[in-house]
């Protein structure tokens, strides 16, 4: 009996190992299954990762190229990006191909407030959005997702995709032009030698009436002589004071054409200048020098004409009384040079003289002696223009050396004519309080500057990009001059009627970026928007924050200070500058401080003038993207 136990307990580790093998078995067809589900699931999950990052990179490359009008079609231009990106961007390490008919599809995107997030509406017609679909299915070029270990199970494969969805993000842009006096440098005598200059067409632009009104009084004859011979007039050309303009006219160019305001003797513009320009020969320009004897027959011959006597003539052409004040506070030869300009008639009373022949009540009554006084004139022409005087143009500006105009050429000095009296009221009245005449005329680089914008604001208007604008000014004081607003003719039409010096003189180019900053931080700024700052200079920043002028240290610093400011709010920063005379170094780090860019455009008038439009275009189409989906 015991020998039986033994052989049946023998027998029992038998049968349990038997029970374990099967339990083996079917565990490690359990294991093999989760390792496979494991692994496969794995896979699926990078696959699905893989998927949505490149539809996200597609969107939005493809979304960035929506405003580009520069290169070609922008719907082609965007497809293939999305086309690149998504075989860049490989798919658990295998390349992926987008099928540009159905993955790739255009739209507008508005933002639903109730919803609190942007619909995507399909179109081709200005589109600010793109969806882009990455397909891993059966039916598209990329195939179906293979399965490693589901095979055994008799699962090959699977279908996975993603899509994306960017936009165009609607942008808050502060434009911020400079209008320090400078805007028109370009346009001046000085500058003749370094730049084709247009101050032609600054004269021919002055909004008032052509020709001029004389220096007759009714009583005065014209000159006598033929009226078409160049020294008919005192050193002038073709014509009489009393000519009222037309082709050919004492008031047009040298090829007849255009006609500006004349007045007095000013009437005949003269030669072009170029680079062969010579003001000493220039018969639009009359020679009047200080503390010297005229010997000018044609200004005596006219004189004669008038009715002047021989001793008056002599009076007038003398230097006796050049230096000496009278009781107006005006110098003997201010004086005789307005007489010599037509702008006034001298009274005299020396026996014989003209003053006999004007009627008691129209004449003033001179003191009989060799000295024009300021007393004894009477005035014939008006000065044209809020601010300034003949006195001031001829003796505070015309008898200095050290303007920019005759440091230029020294022949400018003592030289009376249009394009002197022009450059006068650039240089020395160029305000709008001053001389608001020169906001309608094309000085440079301020015509420029409202072109380019012009460009910009028609863009942005035909791509219809829910953008809003604004409009900062800045000279010696930075000031708000247009609210954000989507009417953008508002800015561009403001804009039109400024003028450079337009208030003050100075740069304050870091108030300018402070009037931005406040705007684009203002109740009027939308939270949904990116926000853009175009800063526009053609010079130096040379105001400090505490408002000093002239501090070419400190202005920089209040600048790059006022930047440091928008970017830390968001706020990205593109400057522009124009001609030689920037400080380009500094804008070079007023857009990197702002995460923008800096463009730059100089050389001819013609030149930069189309630079700054293909520069504002391309403003007008550099857009922010971000993902909505």
């Amino acid at each position: 009996m015991k020998l039986l136990r033994n052989r049946r307990s023998r027998g029992r580790p038998d049968r349990k190992r038997g029970i374990v093998v099967v339990q083996v078995v079917v565990l490690l067809v359990v294991l093999v299954g989760f390792a496979a589900l494991t692994v496969d699931v794995g896979a699926m999950y990078n696959t699905r990762a893989d998927l949505q990052r490149t539809a996200d990179a597609a969107a939005m490359a493809s979304a960035a190229m929506l405003a580009n009008y520069t290169d070609g079609d922008p719907l082609v231009l965007a497809t293939d990006a999305a086309i690149n990106y998504t075989q860049r961007n490989a798919v658990f390490g295998k390349e992926m191909t987008l099928d540009a008919k159905t993955d790739v599809e255009f739209g507008r995107a508005s933002y639903n407030a109730g919803r609190g997030e942007y619909v995507f509406t399909p179109t081709n017609v200005l589109p600010d959005a793109v969806r882009v679909r990455v397909r891993h299915t059966a039916d598209s070029t990329n195939g179906s997702v293979p399965l490693y270990f589901a095979g055994i199970f008799g699962i090959n494969s699977t279908e996975m995709s993603a899509e994306a969805i960017a936009m165009m993000t609607p942008r808050d842009i502060a434009i911020v032009a400079d209008l320090s006096a400078s805007h028109n440098d370009d346009s001046e005598l000085g500058a003749y030698l370094d730049t084709p200059i247009n101050v032609f067409d600054v004269w021919s632009g002055l909004p008032i009436p052509k020709g001029n009104n004389g220096v007759g009084n009714g009583i005065d004859p014209p000159p006598p002589g033929n009226p078409n011979s160049p020294n008919d007039g005192p050193g002038t050309g073709p014509g009489s004071p009393g000519n009222q303009g037309g082709n050919g006219d004492p008031g047009a160019d040298p090829q007849g054409g255009q006609v500006g305001p004349t007045w007095g003797w000013m009437y005949y513009w003269g030669d072009t200048i170029d680079e062969n320009y010579d003001p000493a020969t220039d018969p639009g320009l009359m020679h009047f020098p200080r503390y010297q004897n005229w010997n000018n027959a044609d200004l005596e011959t006219w004189y004669q004409a008038v009715g002047y006597s021989a001793d008056e003539i002599d009076a007038l052409t003398a230097d006796a009384y050049d230096g000496s004040r009278d009781s107006w506070g005006q110098y003997g030869w201010t004086n005789r040079v307005a007489v010599a300009l037509g702008f006034a008639r001298w009274d005299s009373g020396l026996p014989g003289g003209l003053w006999e022949s004007i009627p008691r009540g129209r004449r003033n009554n001179g003191n009989n002696n060799g000295w024009v006084a300021a007393s004894e004139l009477t005035w014939l022409v008006d000065y044209p223009f809020d601010s300034g005087s003949w006195e001031d143009y001829i003796y505070n500006y015309i008898r200095r050396s050290n303007s920019r105009m005759a440091r230029a050429n020294s022949d400018f000095q003592y030289r009376f004519g249009l394009k002197t009296f022009v450059n006068y009221t650039m240089v020395r009245k160029p305000s709008a309080a001053q001389t608001p005449e020169l906001a309608d005329t094309p000085h440079q680089p301020m015509q420029a500057v409202k072109d380019a914008v012009d460009f910009m604001v028609a863009y942005v208007d035909d791509q219809d990009t829910n953008d809003l604008l604004s409009l900062e000014i800045y000279g010696t004081i930075g000031r708000h001059e247009v609210d954000l607003t989507d009417r953008y003719t508002d800015v561009s039409g403001r804009l039109a009627v400024m003028q450079a010096g337009h208030y003050d003189g100075w740069t304050n180019m870091g108030a300018g970026i402070e009037r931005a900053i406040e705007e684009l931080s203002s109740g009027r700024a939308r939270d949904m928007s990116s926000k853009m700052i175009i800063l526009l200079t053609d010079g130096n920043a040379n105001v400090n924050e505490q408002g000093q002028a002239g501090d070419y240290e400190g202005g920089p610093e209040y600048a790059l200070a006022q930047a440091q400011v928008a970017a830390s709010l968001g706020m990205k920063i593109f400057a522009v500058s124009v001609g030689s005379g920037s400080n380009l170094s500094l804008m070079d780090q007023i857009a990197a401080i702002g995460g923008g860019e800096h463009f730059h455009a100089e050389g001819t008038i013609e030149q930069y003038s189309v630079e700054l439009a293909q520069i504002f275009v391309r403003l007008g189409g550099t857009r922010t993207v971000e993902l909505i989906q």
